[in-house]
């Protein structure tokens, strides 16, 4: 099946690990306290008056088994299941009810997604998702606008809530649809807050045009890239390193749930070692594994991969996986140059992930980890490196029990993009748990940073084709939504922004 089209910032970015979130997998669970009581759940009154409406808008739902798979962080995961044979259920949908405003999170029918590839006319995509919203929302509806998600399809609709003429842009409501039903339904971060049109201050004397460019100016960030697709030689590029909104009078940085600002460390001497491993069979990848990397396998063999569709691997690319059907141990290579590998727990489902390089019950501090991250990287460093910035927001393969560094090379002070490094550390035994080497060789000399354009012509030729927009967003502070709302600029970070930063054109 065609995966259903959902906004990118409504899951952040735990597909790095493909894996299923904890709220479409088939296995159930069930509330901690309610473990404790030895019966499920109950929701609270305004989650089940938010129930008993979506009965109302798909009765089906009522012929179904209905289970309380979780609550966390406030929200009610429900998973309802149908009969399809004597002792045999299949899933029908998943909702995601707030327990103190009842408002919806989110829904999936998976039944209706089984059809999505009738696509639905425009009339017919408003008319559905416009019928449930205002059964789900009542009177509040009336302040939602639709656009359309995808450009030149239907199969979504997006509504955003406005107040005083103005979007709110952390509230709204994506409706995938297909012919007959709706298939999705996902909110932002400030759908589920249900804030009341009081809290909503009307705009005043906000930053002028010319402001709102500076700031935007100071946004720029000056970075490398060791090979530019359509040259195949290095390039200097400006992008926009934003959180995606401004306050609209003081111009200070928001941050939002869906937020992907990078956050570099500072830079980090070190000492290259260049060392380089090859394996041309799966005997040598277990070697390999064992010999340099000091993973225990306890007895575990390799395979070579012969499952992953070729054009889903880089040319030259061979894959190793631990025998059986566990897949714990995974070997990468490249012209029979490893290039990296990964090793999972046993049980390592999605909701063993995390994304802020929080562990709970670490044995090893954030720094700690980093160290032996650093100890562990630098013999393998191009001989080119002599420095290093960590992104200290990108998470790759995370897991719960490990902390995640992803490491970028430097060029005249000036990260370069696509000479990246990601080591993972278990924060329980400090071991290596990941190893990615993304670097890039350069076919030519770097341009000297010297001939970039100004950060002010930068910013000009970014508003010239994505104007900043006024508005209202609910930040996040401390990871929480905070329920008032504030008058701001959003700033596109969604679109691919990258400009020449020599010639001033914009990256195709």
């Amino acid at each position: 099946m065609k995966h259903k089209k959902k906004l990118a910032s409504t899951f952040f970015i735990a597909s790095l690990l493909a894996t299923t979130p904890l709220w479409l997998q088939p296995q159930t669970m069930t509330v901690q306290a309610a473990t404790n009581q030895g019966q499920e759940a109950k929701l609270s009154s305004a989650a089940e008056k938010t129930l008993q409406t979506l009965y109302a808008i798909q009765p089906e739902l009522k012929n179904t088994d209905k289970k309380i798979t979780g609550l966390k962080n406030g929200v009610y995961e429900l998973r309802f299941d149908k009969g399809i044979a004597p002792g045999k259920m299949e899933l029908y949908a998943m909702v995601g009810l707030d327990a103190t405003t009842g408002a919806l999170h989110r829904y999936e029918n998976e039944q209706e997604m089984q059809k999505q590839n009738n696509q639905p006319s425009e009339a017919v995509a408003k008319q559905k998702s416009a019928a449930f919203l205002q059964k789900l929302l009542g009177d509040d509806f009336k302040k939602y606008k639709a656009t359309q998600t995808t450009k030149g399809e239907w199969d979504a609709v997006t509504y955003t809530r406005h107040e005083h003429g103005v979007p709110v842009f952390t509230d709204r409501y994506v409706v995938g649809v297909n012919n007959t039903s709706v298939m999705y339904v996902n909110t932002f971060e400030g759908a589920p807050l249900r804030a009341d049109s009081s809290l909503f201050a009307k705009p005043g004397k906000v930053m002028s045009k010319e402001e709102v460019t500076g700031k935007i100016a100071s946004l720029m960030e000056l970075t490398y890239s060791a090979h530019k697709k359509e040259t195949g030689k290095p390039a200097l590029k400006y992008s926009l390193e934003s959180t995606g909104y401004l306050d609209a009078v003081t111009g200070e940085e928001f941050e939002s749930a869906s937020s992907l600002k990078s956050r570099y460390s500072d830079v980090i001497a070190v000492k290259p070692g260049g060392k380089k491993l090859t394996v041309s069979n799966a005997d040598e990848a277990v070697k390999v594994l064992t010999e340099q990397f000091q993973i225990k396998m306890d007895g575990i063999e390799l395979e070579r991969d012969a499952h992953t569709p070729a054009e889903m691997k880089g040319e030259g690319e061979t894959i190793y996986r631990s025998k059986g059907r566990d897949g714990r141990i995974t070997v990468y290579t490249n012209n029979n140059e490893v290039t990296g590998f990964q090793v999972r727990g046993k049980v390592e489902m999605g909701n063993a992930i995390q994304h802020g390089n929080k562990l709970a019950n670490a044995q090893l501090s954030y720094e700690q980890a980093k160290e032996k991250a650093m100890q562990f990287l630098q013999p393998y460093l191009d001989v080119s490196v002599k420095e290093l910035k960590i992104d200290q927001t990108k998470i790759m393969m995370p897991s719960a029990t490990a902390y995640s560094f992803s490491f970028y090379a430097l060029h005249d002070g000036v990260v370069v993009t696509d000479q990246q490094y990601l080591v993972n550390v278990d924060g329980q035994t400090g071991e290596i748990v990941n190893f990615m080497d993304y670097f890039t060789k350069p076919t030519a000399p770097f341009p000297d940073k010297k001939t970039a354009i100004s950060k002010e012509a930068a910013a000009k030729q970014f508003l010239k084709d994505r104007p900043a927009v006024l508005g209202y967003m609910f930040p996040v502070q401390n990871e929480k939504v905070q329920a008032k709302p504030s008058l701001v600029y959003s700033i596109d970070t969604v679109s691919y922004f990258l400009l020449d930063a020599v010639t001033g054109k914009s990256f195709k």
